[in-house]
């Protein structure tokens, strides 16, 4: 009898450790919650919702653009992470659209929950995230840092400038001289920029002159070798006494 006992305890527990083996590992899961209401933290947060399961993490979306009170920060949206995604997954669906209730002194009796949960989603894709809005955030004041430069610079070179221009008119004055003649003379005519008719033109108009240039020089040669001819003619008539080199022979 006491053989049986034992063999049947063994049993047991051969049973409950094949179970325990089979049984999956708790996946955690990860809830949003889109609004914050106004002066709740993470304490509260974890108050609330740890009495629905155990919480792993939580973090609030500080809101950057209001300013921080007395009695705390206002944040703008949070992440919750549950140990159970199940429960997780109950939470969402049962709190969703749901005054927060509690005591009715509390000054977040009547506001509504807005929750959902993230399917697949980890705590690290959130740090993801996290960390590439912080790139984009620095980023941007290096923007606008340089930004801010620029227009800096730039004030302080017209700054400089009129400085310059002013110690030259006091300069000009004590001369004798007006300054504004000075920079009547010193102006800088502006041309517009040709179109292309009147490029066209204006090259026809070159080409032309070009052509009647070379006429010009091959009636001018032709002129230059026949006045040659008849000096060249002249003088050999001089020389000769008025006959020709064939009349003598």
């Amino acid at each position: 009898m006491e053989e049986k006992q034992t063999h049947e305890d063994e049993s047991l527990d051969q049973i409950v450790k094949i179970t325990k083996k089979k049984r999956k590992p708790q996946e955690p899961g990860v809830i949003y919650l889109s609004r914050i209401p106004a002066l709740m933290n993470v304490k509260t947060i974890k108050d609330i919702f740890g009495q629905y399961g155990e919480i792993g993490k939580v973090f609030l979306q500080p809101n950057e653009k209001a300013a921080n009170t007395k009695r705390g920060r206002i944040f703008t949206e949070g992440w919750i992470e549950f140990l159970d995604k199940k429960i997780a997954k109950r939470v969402a669906t049962n709190l969703n659209n749901t005054l927060i209730g509690g005591k009715k002194r509390s000054r977040w009796h009547d506001e509504i929950w807005n929750i959902k949960y993230l399917h697949r989603f980890k705590w690290a894709h959130l740090n993801e995230r996290l960390a590439y809005e912080k790139a984009v955030h620095k980023q941007r004041l290096r923007t606008e840092i340089a930004q801010v430069k620029r227009v800096a610079n730039y004030h302080i070179q017209n700054a400089e400038r009129g400085k310059k221009m002013k110690a030259i008119e006091d300069r000009k004055r004590k001369q004798g001289k007006s300054f504004e003649e000075d920079e009547k003379e010193g102006d800088y005519e502006i041309t517009q920029r040709e179109t292309e008719e009147e490029t066209m033109a204006k090259k026809r108009k070159l080409d032309s002159v070009v052509e009647t240039s070379k006429g010009g020089r091959k009636k001018k040669e032709g002129l230059n070798k026949k006045s040659f001819f008849a000096r060249t003619s002249l003088i050999k008539s001089i020389f000769s006494g008025g006959h020709d080199d064939d009349d003598e022979d």
